[in-house]
């Protein structure tokens, strides 16, 4: 699971050591001004249809990595896809970032709301 952190004007989302191997791809930080949205969603509530680009694909036990979406570059790192914290984002590599956190995602997305002026 992803570990998220919001400091100073960035979204920091620190990888173990495990979904980085998954995901193929290190830690991520995102400029707050570059986040357009967060919420928290399950899986079964995701219109996505997912093509792997670099990753982890193991339904039910693990996604991971970079994949890509009708709506451009997404990045997953999730087990059972439940209570993920969803980032929409402009002028990023990523339009898209979903992970699973052991921190309470609903306070996560509230503060970055609360930040970017959605809230």
């Amino acid at each position: 699971m992803a570990h998220v952190t919001i400091e100073n004007n960035s979204v920091t989302i620190e990888l173990s050591t495990m979904d980085k191997l998954w995901a193929t791809h290190g830690s991520l930080k995102i400029p707050l001004s570059h986040i357009t949205l967060a919420s928290v969603e399950d899986e079964n509530g995701w219109d996505f249809w997912w093509r792997k680009i670099i990753g982890t694909t193991a339904p039910g036990l693990k996604t991971a990595g970079t994949f890509f979406t009708d709506g451009g570059l997404a990045f997953l790192d999730f087990g059972t896809g439940r209570n993920c914290l969803v980032l929409q984002t402009a002028h990023e590599t990523y339009k898209t970032v979903i992970v699973q956190t052991g921190d309470d995602p609903d306070r996560i997305a509230a503060e970055i709301n609360r930040r970017i002026g959605r809230a």
